[in-house]
C-alpha cells in the first residue's frame, strides 16, 4: 500500500477493497505473486517508492550516527586586559564558532592561531571583527579554514582568543567545535537538498506535504553529519507556531462558518454586483482582497477568502484556479504597502535600527506608490492573459467530480485484475453522474435563480459566528497598531474555543473535519527544511555575496543604482525559490551593515528595496509565501488540485511585472530624485 492515499468515508465504497486487500494479505489468502508481479516491479511507481525509501533509511542512519549535541554557552566577560583563550588540538582543518555580545557600542575580535611544532611561536591563521550593537544583542556564525597555508604539515596546536579594545568589560556568550573536512562543501549539500524539494514537487512525484517532510529529514541528516545532530527539543522549536496556531484556529473558524450558507449567499449577491461580469467580479475581489491585506496580514486575509471564492466558482459554474490564483497575487501585492500587511514587513521594521528612523506612516508613504503602480501593471497583464479564459461552464462541479473518478478508476486499472469490483462500481457511479449532469443540462442558471436556491441556512448560527469573527478581526488590528500583548495564534486559538461553544457543536471529529492538517504539516517541515538551509551557512552566503558586489562598485550614484536593482531582484527570486521569512530574518542584519558602514547608500533607500524585493517575490512559486501555500491547500481540500507548475506559470510573471515596476520606482524616486534620504 506504499503511495496509496487511502479515504475512508461513508461516501467512498473503496475503503471496503482496502480492508479486504488487508485482511486478505494478513491470512495469507494473497500471493506475493499476486501482490507484487514483474510488471509492478519495473514500474515508474515501484522504482520511484524504492529510490525514496532508500534515501529515507540513509538519512536515517546518517542522522543517528552521531550522538545528539548538547551544546553548553560559555557565559564570560571580556575585556582590554581579560580576553578569553581557548587551547585545542588540531584535528581537522574548519573551526565553527558562534559568538552572542550584549548590548554595547565596542567591536569584538575572534583570532585564530596555531602551532606547527610544540614549543614553537604561535602563528596567525584568520581572525573576525564584530561590531556590536548599543540597541540590541548581536549573533555571529562564522567557519574559519584553519589549514597551515604556508607550510606543508598541518598545525599540531591551536589557539581562540576572543579579545577587545573595551576597558569596561563586555558580556558575551561563546561556543566553538572543530568540524570535518567535508563541512566546507556544506553550501552544495544544502542546494542539493532545496533543488530536490523543487524536483518532487515540481514533477508531482509526491505530494508536497511528503516531500517536504523528507527533504527536511535529509536536511537533518546532512547538518548532523557536517556540524551537529540538533536535539529533538531543538528542531521542534524550530517551527514557526505563531503560524501554525494563526492556521489552525482560522480553519476551524472558517469551516463552521461555512455551515450557515454565507458563502453562497455572498458569492451570488458578489455575482449580482458585478452585473453578470465575470473579469469586473474577479477585479472587486482582488482589490478587496488587497486592501484587507494592507491592514489585517495576507495570511488570514486569504483564510477568509479562499472559501467564499470557491463557493462562487462553485455556484456560478466557474473554474475557480484563475479567480483564487488572481486573488492570492493581489493579496502579496496589497500587504507589501503596509508594515503589518506581510510578514516581511514586520521583521524589517522591527530590527531596532531600523525602528528609530522609519516609522509606520512613513513607510506606508514610500512604498504604496511603488504597490499601486505593481497592481495596476498586474491588473492589466492579467487582463490580457486570462480575461477571455473566464467563462461559465455549465456543471462545473459535476464535471470536476467525474474527472476525478475517472482519474482514480485509471490508477485501479493500472494495478492489475484485483480491483476489478472497485472499478465496476466506479464505473456505475461515473455513469450515475454523466446521467445526472445530462439531466440538469439546462443552462446557466440566472441571477434570480441562484438567489432562491442559495439562501442563508442557520440565521442564528450565522449571527453568533459573525459576533466571533469581528470581535477576531478587531483584536487582530488591535495586535498590529497598538501592541496588544496577545499573539495572533492565541487570538485565532480562543476565538476559535470560543466560535466552537456558541455553535453548540460537541463532536470532536466533526471539528477537526475542519482542519487541512497536510497544509499545517507542510509549512511544519518547511520551516525545518529551512532553518537546515540556514544553519549550513545557504542564506548568509546570499547576503556575503552580495555585500561584496556592492562594496566593490565606487561610490557615488552607480553604487545605490546597482545596490538597489541586485537587493530587488535576488531578494525577488530568492524569496520566490526560499521562504522569503527566514531570507528577510537574514537581510535585515546586512542592509543595516550596508547602511552603516560608510558606502554612502541610506537606510531608507535599502528597507523600500528589501521590502519589495521579499513581498512581491512571494509571489514567484507556490512556497514563495505563507498564503500561497494556505490558498492552494484549501483548495485541494475541495476537490481542486492546484499543481506547482499551474501556480508557477502564473505567478512567476506577476511577480517578474511587478519586481520591474518596483525597480523603475524605486529608481527614479528614490536614487535620481532622492525622495527623502535618511
Amino acid at each position: 500500500f506504499i503511495g496509496t492515499q487511502m479515504s475512508i468515508s461513508l461516501d467512498s465504497p473503496s475503503s471496503d477493497s482496502y480492508l479486504d486487500e488487508a485482511t486478505n494479505l494478513l491470512t495469507g489468502n494473497s500471493t506475493w505473486k499476486q501482490i507484487f508481479s514483474w510488471r509492478d516491479l519495473l514500474s515508474f511507481h515501484f522504482i520511484k517508492t524504492l529510490i525514496i525509501i532508500a534515501v529515507t533509511i540513509f538519512a536515517a542512519v546518517v542522522f543517528t550516527a552521531v550522538n545528539e549535541s548538547h551544546e553548553e554557552l560559555h557565559l564570560v566577560a571580556i575585556s582590554k586586559d581579560a580576553p578569553l583563550v581557548h587551547n585545542f588540538s588540531v584535528t581537522s582543518n574548519l573551526l565553527e564558532a558562534k559568538l552572542t555580545g550584549q548590548k554595547s557600542d565596542q567591536r569584538v575580535t575572534i583570532a585564530i592561531s596555531g602551532k606547527q611544532h610544540i614549543g614553537s611561536n604561535w602563528t596567525h591563521i584568520d581572525s573576525l571583527d564584530i561590531d556590536l550593537d548599543i540597541t540590541a544583542e548581536v549573533y555571529t556564525h562564522h567557519i574559519f579554514n584553519i589549514r597551515n597555508q604556508n607550510f606543508t604539515n598541518s598545525w599540531v596546536e591551536g589557539r581562540i582568543v576572543v579579545e577587545t579594545e573595551s576597558i569596561e568589560p563586555i558580556g558575551i556568550s561563546f561556543d566553538w567545535q572543530l568540524l570535518m573536512d567535508l563541512a566546507q562543501y556544506e553550501l552544495i549539500f544544502a542546494s542539493v537538498t532545496l533543488i530536490g524539494l523543487y524536483i518532487l514537487i515540481i514533477f508531482e512525484v509526491m505530494h508536497r506535504t511528503v516531500a517536504a517532510l523528507i527533504s527536511s529529514f535529509v536536511g537533518l541528516g546532512l547538518l548532523s553529519q557536517l556540524h551537529a545532530r540538533p536535539s529533538f527539543e531543538e528542531v521542534v522549536s524550530w517551527i514557526d507556531y505563531e503560524t501554525i496556531g494563526l492556521l489552525f484556529g482560522m480553519m476551524i473558524m472558517v469551516g463552521i462558518f461555512s455551515h450557515t450558507g454565507f458563502f453562497e449567499w455572498s458569492a451570488v449577491k458578489a455575482y449580482k454586483i458585478s452585473k453578470g461580469n465575470l473579469w469586473r467580479l474577479t477585479i472587486i475581489l482582488c482589490i478587496f482582497t488587497a486592501v484587507i491585506s494592507a491592514f489585517l496580514d495576507n495570511v488570514t486575509t486569504i483564510l477568509l477568502f479562499t472559501p467564499v471564492t470557491i463557493k462562487l466558482c462553485t455556484v456560478l459554474d466557474i473554474p475557480p484556479e484563475i479567480i483564487l490564483l488572481s486573488e492570492v497575487m493581489f493579496s502579496n501585492i496589497g500587504g507589501t504597502a503596509t508594515i503589518i500587511g506581510d510578514p516581511p514587513n514586520i521583521i524589517i521594521a522591527n530590527h531596532p535600527k531600523i525602528r528609530t528612523e522609519i516609522g509606520f506612516a512613513e513607510f506606508t508613504l514610500h512604498i504604496l506608490p511603488g504597490v499601486l503602480m505593481a497592481s495596476v501593471a498586474v491588473y492589466f497583464y492579467l487582463s490580457y492573459m486570462y480575461k477571455d479564459q473566464l467563462v461559465r461552464e455549465p456543471n462545473v462541479a459535476l464535471r470536476h467530480e467525474i474527472e476525478t473518478w475517472r482519474s482514480e478508476r485509471q490508477k485501479l486499472l493500472k494495478n492489475g485484475n484485483e480491483n476489478e469490483p472497485l472499478v465496476g462500481y466506479l464505473d456505475t457511479k461515473i455513469e450515475l453522474l454523466e446521467q445526472k449532469m445530462i439531466n440538469e443540462e439546462q443552462g446557466l442558471k440566472s441571477i434570480e435563480e441562484l438567489e432562491q436556491k442559495y439562501t442563508i441556512k442557520d440565521w442564528k448560527l450565522l449571527i453568533n459566528s459573525c459576533v466571533v469573527l469581528f470581535l477576531v478581526i478587531i483584536l487582530f488590528f488591535m495586535h498590529s497598531l497598538v501592541g496588544l500583548e496577545l499573539s495572533l495564534s492565541w487570538i485565532a486559538i480562543i476565538g476559535a474555543m470560543i466560535h466552537i461553544i456558541v455553535s453548540g457543536i460537541t463532536d470532536v471529529d466533526e471539528i477537526l473535519e475542519k482542519v487541512e492538517f497536510g497544509t499545517l504539516m507542510f509549512f511544519a517541515a518547511l520551516f525545518i527544511l529551512m532553518r537546515t538551509l540556514e544553519e549550513m551557512g545557504l542564506i548568509d552566503a546570499i547576503g556575503e555575496q552580495l555585500t561584496s558586489l556592492i562594496a566593490s562598485i565606487p561610490e557615488g550614484k552607480n553604487r545605490i543604482i546597482v545596490a538597489v536593482t541586485v537587493i530587488l531582484w535576488v531578494s525577488a527570486i530568492a524569496s520566490a525559490f526560499i521562504d522569503n521569512i527566514p531570507y528577510t530574518a537574514t537581510m535585515v542584519p546586512v542592509i543595516v551593515k550596508l547602511a552603516n558602514g560608510g558606502l554612502g547608500i541610506p537606510m531608507s533607500v535599502l528597507v523600500w528595496t528589501l521590502s519589495f524585493g521579499t513581498c512581491f517575490g512571494g509571489n514567484g512559486t507556490l512556497i514563495g509565501a505563507s498564503a500561497n501555500v494556505v490558498a492552494v491547500g484549501l483548495a485541494e481540500g475541495q476537490g481542486f488540485k492546484i499543481s506547482f507548475n499551474r501556480f508557477f506559470k502564473m505567478g512567476f510573471p506577476v511577480m517578474i511585472v511587478s519586481v520591474t515596476c518596483a525597480t523603475i520606482y524605486m529608481l527614479i524616486f528614490h536614487v535620481l530624485i532622492e525622495w527623502d534620504w535618511h
